[in-house]
């Protein structure tokens, strides 16, 4: 039976800080550009997301997030192929955060609020209202129609519960590491503290990770393990069936929803996984299965004009920078002279269709161009290619003669690296490239042992956890150059421009912060990031949820 209200007051101290970061190929992105401003639900405001846009240039390429919502049940099975089978399917319980986790946790558990991903705005989920009653603590009203999969309802308990769980079981992700506690103030209202003042902090507890579940629910699974491999709990559109270990898992329409406005197509949706992308687009093609999500963009590319499927192509919030080692094992990136040279010798007209298959270009500032703190901190003229100019700059700093570097990075990028390598060999530099996996990957850009390294960050909103590369003060992992090198005026810039309340205050800050950057010369934009998957020609509804992963619940075929 379910326990009654209790008023709990949940405080914990030296919460663990980690570094999350979003690698291209290793997931860890979202969509683009929520805005702000209906103080009515929460200070969220409609605005035109990036990936609802037509991507730029590539005729035959869908539109996520623009088709009709479905009206129609049926008893059809939807299977969708992932790239790997997650080992866990309950990420909170066991501080495991993988891509096809997050996409099954929001099929299977609901948050406080949702993300609307045509308009941008934060919209109530579990929550029907929230008010902020000052920078760190923020109250919300529980519906009180919605029942977990026990059948009980939803309660404040359920949400201290579900805090505590991030905390204690997640501390080193950005699931637990902003979070003090929660308090039960009665049985439908809930506040949760914060350790960080962020007013767009609504759009992170939007993220799958943050689904709510119930004590009673997790215990009778058999405990917080055996939850993770088999969650029936939450509240969600779909419930946990079965996992087929090394086959599938599967996943049931709840047909007690409380939202009677939702309305899911398909019965079942079955989650295969392979990582081989041309398999999981053959299964497409050969009607065995609708979607191959996260195909690689330059594969996606090849089928934009396909009579077989239909191609979804987007950006999803996260800009890639080219960064300059200037750690203490730096070499001549530490130069000044050496940096601007490169950024004048990098052809990013290029770079970014090589990166992009096409279908991206350049960016001229931090936050994706259709963020309402957008900065076009450069022109185009001054992204233009400058060969002499980087010669110059490079004789001024003694490497008249040329000079070798190394960039480290991941397989998936190697055409990128390899426009880079042949741009900068016009200027005299001989750059060589390290191909390295995930691992090797992290662990050599905390050696510093590289001259340069190309790596995403995500930037759809204020999220306390952006731009972690200028906020190392107390952090040992994945530091550029192995060691901190930012100062204490751009980390105290960073934090005031994540917790300003006022959006235009805020993008003056994020503008002085950019305008420090490019005079030091601390990174290269480069292009902002695409997602693709192939469907089926008759299937409709295809949305997205943070990071641009596929939404499980959206989809439906055409009449």
């Amino acid at each position: 039976m379910k326990r009654k209200m209790k008023v709990k007051n949940l405080v914990q101290t030296g919460l663990a800080v980690a570094l999350a970061f979003s690698l291209a190929g290793c997931g860890g992105a979202a969509t683009s550009s929520p805005a702000k401003g209906n103080a009515a639900n929460g200070g969220a405001a409609t605005a035109s997301m990036a990936e609802s846009g037509q991507t730029a240039g590539m005729a035959g390429v869908l539109k996520p997030n623009s088709d009709p919502v479905n009206t129609e049940k049926t008893d059809k099975n939807l299977t969708i192929g992932l790239v790997s089978e997650p080992s866990t399917l309950w990420a909170s319980g066991t501080g495991k955060v993988e891509n096809e986790e997050e996409m099954i946790a929001a099929a299977i558990r609901d948050c406080l609020v949702r993300l609307d991903r045509k308009t941008g705005e934060v919209v109530p989920d579990l929550a029907t209202s929230w008010k902020w009653t000052d920078g760190t603590h923020c109250q919300f009203t529980l519906r009180e129609d919605a029942l977990m999969t026990d059948g009980t309802p939803l309660v404040a308990d359920d949400v201290v519960y579900s805090v505590n769980v991030w905390k204690d079981k997640s501390a080193n992700t950005d699931t637990g590491r902003f979070l003090v506690g929660a308090t039960a103030d009665d049985e439908h209202t809930v506040t949760i503290e914060f350790n960080t003042a962020a007013p767009d902090m609504l759009y992170l507890l939007a993220w799958s990770n943050f689904g709510i579940v119930s004590e009673d629910e997790v215990n009778a699974a058999g405990g917080v393990e055996e939850a993770a491999k088999k969650p029936v709990m939450g509240c969600g559109r779909y419930l946990f069936k079965e996992w087929n270990h090394g086959q599938n898992i599967v996943l049931e329409r709840n047909d007690k929803y409380w939202d009677q406005d939702y309305v899911g197509y398909y019965k079942t949706v079955t989650l295969t996984f392979t990582n081989d992308s041309a398999a999981r687009e053959l299964a497409v093609e050969a009607g065995d299965a609708q979607v191959a999500f996260d195909l690689p963009l330059s594969q996606a590319a090849t089928y934009a004009a396909s009579e077989n499927v239909s191609i979804e192509m987007y950006p999803f919030g996260q800009n890639t920078r080219l960064w300059y080692n200037m750690g203490k094992k730096a070499g001549a990136t530490k130069d000044i002279r050496v940096r601007q040279a490169i950024d004048k010798a990098l052809d990013f007209d290029a770079i970014a269709q090589v990166g992009t298959a096409g279908s991206g270009k350049s960016v001229l500032g931090y936050f994706p161009e259709d963020s309402k703190y957008y900065n076009a901190t450069f022109t185009p003229e001054e992204r233009k290619v400058d060969v002499e100019g980087a010669k110059a700059l490079l004789k001024e700093a003694g490497y008249e003669n040329g000079l070798s570097l190394k960039l480290i990075g991941m397989q998936d990028e190697e055409p990128v690296y390899t426009v880079m390598q042949e741009n900068l060999r016009a200027a005299g530099i001989n750059l060589s490239i390290d191909i390295l996996d995930t691992p090797a990957f992290v662990e050599g850009a905390n050696s510093g042992d590289y001259d340069l390294i190309h790596v995403g960050d995500l930037v759809d909103a204020r999220y306390p956890a952006i731009m972690p590369f200028f906020m190392q003060q107390n952090i040992d992992t994945f530091n550029i150059g192995g060691s901190k090198y930012t100062t204490p005026d751009i980390e105290n810039g960073v934090k005031q421009f994540i917790s300003e309340t006022d959006d235009a205050k805020a993008k003056k800050e994020l503008a002085n912060l950019e305008q420090t950057w490019k005079d030091e010369m601390y990174f290269s934009n480069t292009y902002s990031m695409m997602k693709s998957a192939a469907i089926a020609k008759n299937l409709k509804g295809y949305s997205t949820i943070e990071r641009g992963f596929v939404d499980l619940t959206a989809m439906y075929e055409a009449s």
